[in-house]
């Protein structure tokens, strides 16, 4: 299970003072800083592995929607898994055409 990162609340004012130092916390602490503009949050200073790696997860999470999505138009249409294989093949290979032809 990840471990759930501790992070701080500063001001967009104390950010703008301390900008190395939140730097430095967000990249080598690993600690998200939350700047607040007039007490409301307003953007997330992480570091950039952090940055990437929700990236991911939010790419992985709408693939296996999508994913999960087609599973069940094909199932609604009645096409086989094999079926839907070839489809989605056949998909791809028109796609990479496009991009490399």
């Amino acid at each position: 299970m990840a471990q759930e990162k501790r992070q701080i609340s500063i001001s967009a004012q104390e950010a703008q003072l301390q900008f190395g130092k939140v730097i430095e916390r967000a990249s080598v602490d690993r600690e998200p800083v939350v700047v607040e503009k007039d007490g409301i949050p307003v953007v997330v200073i992480l570091s950039f592995v952090d940055y990437e790696q929700l990236l991911r997860e939010t790419t992985m999470a709408r693939f296996a929607r999508l994913c999960q999505e087609a599973g069940l138009e094909a199932e609604r249409a009645g096409l086989t898994e094999e079926q839907l294989e070839q489809e989605m093949e056949a998909i791809r290979a028109r796609s990479h055409r496009k991009a490399y032809e």
